[in-house]
C-alpha cells in the first residue's frame, strides 16, 4: 500500500525513529541531570547518589543501542566500500541487497534468543543491586532494538522509490 508519503512500512518506521529520538533525547538530558546532581552532592555534601553509577550505566547502554537503530533508519553506519565502489551498479546493488539481508537474518536471531532470554526464569529473579529494580526491564532493550531495527531495513529494502545503494560510487 503506497500513499504521498510513501509505504505503511515506511510511515512505521519514520513514526518508530520519531519516538526513538525523543527517547535517545530524554535520557540524554536524564543522564546529564543524574550526573551533574550526583557531582554535587558527592563534592558539595559528601553524598552521593548510592544508585547513580549503575542508573548512568543502563541509561548509557540504552541510548547506544537506540542510537543504532537511528543509524540504521538514516542508513547512516560506515561502510567499507573501496572493493564495491568499483563494482559495476547491478552488481553494487546486488552487495546491497545481500548485505541487507544478513543483517535482517541477524537481528531476527537475535530478537528469537532475546525475547527467550529475557523471558528465562534466570532473568526474572535477577535485581540491579543499587536500584532494587528488575533487571528485565533494562534488558528489554535488546529485543526493542531487534525489532525496531528489523522495521527500519525492511522499510528501508521495500521502498520503490529507493535507487541509490550506499556502497561506493564508480569514479571515472
Amino acid at each position: 500500500m503506497t500513499t504521498s508519503h510513501g509505504t505503511l512500512l515506511t510511515r512505521a518506521s519514520r513514526a518508530v525513529v520519531y519516538v526513538e529520538q525523543w527517547v535517545c533525547s530524554a535520557l540524554i538530558v536524564t543522564f546529564g541531570i543524574l550526573l551533574i546532581i550526583n557531582v554535587i552532592l558527592r563534592y558539595a555534601f559528601n553524598s552521593p547518589l548510592f544508585f547513580a553509577e549503575e542508573l548512568g550505566v543502563y541509561i548509557l547502554i540504552w541510548m547506544a543501542f537506540m542510537a543504532i537503530s537511528i543509524g540504521i533508519h538514516h542508513d547512516s553506519h560506515v561502510r567499507l566500500t573501496m572493493l564495491t565502489g568499483m563494482m559495476p551498479d547491478p552488481l553494487r546493488a546486488a552487495c546491497y541487497w545481500v548485505s541487507e539481508l544478513i543483517c535482517l537474518a541477524i537481528l531476527a536471531a537475535l530478537l528469537k534468543y532475546s525475547l527467550d532470554w529475557v523471558t528465562s526464569p534466570v532473568v526474572a529473579f535477577d535485581m540491579a543491586i543499587t536500584l532494587g529494580w528488575d533487571k528485565w526491564v533494562f534488558y528489554l532493550i535488546i529485543p526493542l532494538f531487534s525489532a525496531t531495527s528489523l522495521l527500519h531495513i525492511t522499510a528501508r529494502l521495500t521502498d520503490r522509490s529507493r535507487h541509490d545503494f550506499p556502497l561506493g560510487v564508480q569514479e571515472d
